[in-house]
């Protein structure tokens, strides 16, 4: 994704002060989406605002913010979140993202051209973990994160949206081989919390999957595979998701067809089911 440089020398009047940078990206998508019978055609552009330093002894810092425009709706601007780290340990505060979403490899989402996460065990938050919130206060979330050689690994706590308790979550991501791996833990009784393991390694030009999401003495499960096909990649999976509740499983599955258009541009095709609830979609995406 490019980047559009605003400024590179602020605290230039301040004597051996390192410089500043303030960037902008940017991201965008057209399409139609079907479920249940009913289509509709929808739109999102979003910008996102980093700045980023140094101070002299080495350490950097940075903030985030994003402005969120969803179809006809008057753009959201999302809380921001601040970090500070020295190259081996990053403190980051505010509207981010919890240990789990950071570490634990949860994040596949490459479902159609609005990146659906039907990939995931857990059902896409069948837990409480902490998220970002694009277009809203989001949750007042302190995290903690470690690079340790190939290792990454993620402590988070604070308030989640709203005000409300935020479990504890520990994650962590590694390459054992060929293989990637992502584990992740959230505290949260019951259905509020559980554990997940996320795996992938390549065979040949294909990239298989293996997710499982365990909470309230429940298991769900999805096999994905990922391979070139023509000028585009196919991405498949089936499997039981756990449900919102944590309680029971859903059966779900997937394909999707993505292709590049270049520069920065690609087109989607997808289906997928959710408990028998089936979305089809084809779009275009934009990175800028």
């Amino acid at each position: 994704m490019k980047k559009i440089l605003l400024t590179t020398t602020a605290l230039t009047m301040l004597a051996g002060a390192a410089a500043a940078d303030i960037s902008l990206s940017g991201s965008g998508r057209i399409g139609i989406v079907s479920t249940g019978g009913a289509t509709n055609v929808t739109h999102r552009f979003r910008i996102n605002a980093n700045a980023s330093g140094e101070t002299d002894g080495g350490l950097t810092f940075g903030a985030y913010v994003r402005l969120n425009m969803n179809g006809g709706a008057v753009g959201a601007i999302g809380a921001p979140r601040l970090y500070i780290g020295n190259g081996m340990a990053t403190l980051t505060v505010g509207n981010a993202s919890g240990a789990i979403s950071q570490a634990g490899n949860i994040w596949g989402c490459g479902i159609g051209f609005t990146g659906s996460c039907a990939d995931m065990a857990a059902g896409g938050n069948a837990f409480t973990w902490a998220s970002h919130s694009s277009g809203g206060a989001g949750g007042s979330v302190v995290r903690l994160d470690f690079a340790l050689g190939s290792a990454n690994i993620s402590i988070s706590g604070g308030s989640a949206s709203g005000g409300a308790a935020n479990d504890t979550e520990i994650a962590a991501n590694f390459n054992m081989g060929t293989a990637s791996v992502g584990v992740g833990y959230d505290s949260g009784a019951g259905a509020a919390g559980g554990t997940l393991l996320n795996v992938s390694f390549g065979a040949g030009s294909a990239t298989i999957g293996g997710h499982i999401a365990m909470s309230n003495g429940t298991t769900g499960y999805m096999g994905t595979i990922k391979t070139a096909m023509g000028a585009g990649s196919l991405y498949a999976g089936f499997g039981n998701q756990l449900n919102g509740g944590a309680t029971a499983t859903r059966a779900a599955y997937f394909v999707s067809y993505k292709q590049s258009l270049g520069g920065g541009a690609n087109a989607s095709v997808s289906v997928r089911s959710v408990a028998g609830a089936v979305t089809t979609d084809a779009g275009i995406t934009f990175g800028f």
